[in-house]
Formats: C-alpha cells, structure tokens, sequence
C-alpha cells in the first residue's frame, strides 16, 4: 500500500515520512488556505529531503500564482474538485483530485477520497462503492487511520492512504506516536 503525507509544514515533518519511505510528499503552497508554505519555506524543506516524490497541494479554488513561481518543477499535484485541469501547468504529470462519497468524483484517474468517518464505521454501501470505484481509478484514502484499519482499507482495492504531516510541538520536535503505529503496522 502507498502514503502519500500531505500538510508538510516543516522540515521535521519531512525527513520522518521520508525515512519511512512514503510515495509521495505534498506541500501546500495556496497563500489562501490554511496550513500553507510559502515558496522560499517549500524550497527550504525540499533541498533538505531526498527520496519520495514531490508534489503540492492546492485545496483553494484556484490555482494560485505562486504555483508557476520561478525554479518550482512541479510534476505531481493534489488539486480541489474546483480546479479545471486545464488551468494546470503542462509540465504536472501526475494529478491527484480531492473528492468525497457524498459528493461524487470527477473523470480523473487518480482520486483522493476523503471519509469523514472511521474505516469501521462506513456502511456496506460505502465500502461497495469505494471498491467499485477502485476497479478503475487510482485512490488514496484521506481520513483518520488506525493501525488496526489497515487490512480493511487493503481489501478495499485502494492504491494507499493520505497521512498528515502537522505543527511541531517546538522547534525540530514533534511526538509522532501515532503515526508510528500506522506506519509499523503497514511495512510489517
């Protein structure tokens, strides 16, 4: 199963996903939402960090300027259901389209489908719809996981799951307890 950890403020953030090898690191660079890196912060973090993919995160509803800002060789991308992929820059390979059960999805081949409930909490219905979408798209599932979610999602036919990077608790620090547990459980 692939991660993809979204919502990297921090360079702390960054090297423990790295060292666990995720697929993907994605850093929000939309000055209008929340939890958002500027250019110089995105640029900072990346040298430091080798291995996974890079990609950025626009949640907004549009693509935002700093997006085509010099020296960014974007390839990969997470984009709201707002964003028309034609407004993207040509040079993304790769791109990731927030959508949830409820709402629907776009024709996009690879989706990030949020639940807004825990794995074990979602109907027979759901969880259906979630392996028929499965059969033709790439998903990641975004929500928050337990160790113990891990062998349902894998019968979901899901390509991964979404982890979050987040705020540290001081300088270069940061308890990353519960995402040891997912992260151990998944690579054992």
């Amino acid at each position: 199963m692939k991660i993809i950890a979204t919502d990297i403020t921090n360079l702390t953030d960054a090297r423990y996903f790295a060292a666990w090898g995720v697929e993907m690191m994605c850093y929000n660079i939309d000055p209008d939402t929340e939890g958002s890196v500027t250019v110089p912060q995105f640029k900072e973090i990346t040298e430091w960090v080798e291995g996974p993919m890079t990609g950025i995160k626009v949640a907004g509803l549009t693509i935002p300027e700093t997006l085509s800002a010099e020296g960014l060789d974007i390839k990969n991308i997470i984009v709201s259901p707002f964003i028309d992929k034609a407004d993207l820059p040509s040079s993304i390979d790769n791109v990731y389209r927030i959508c949830t059960l409820e709402e629907g999805w776009q024709d996009d081949d690879k989706l990030i489908l949020t639940i807004s409930k825990a794995v074990d909490q979602l109907s027979d219905t759901e969880v259906e719809k979630i392996k028929s979408i499965a059969i033709d798209k790439e998903i990641f599932l975004d929500g928050i996981f337990k160790a113990a979610d891990l062998s349902n999602i894998e019968s979901f036919g899901v390509a991964g799951i979404i982890l979050k990077g987040g705020e540290e608790e001081k300088v270069g620090y940061k308890s990353f307890d519960e995402l040891d547990e997912v992260l151990e459980a998944l690579y054992d």
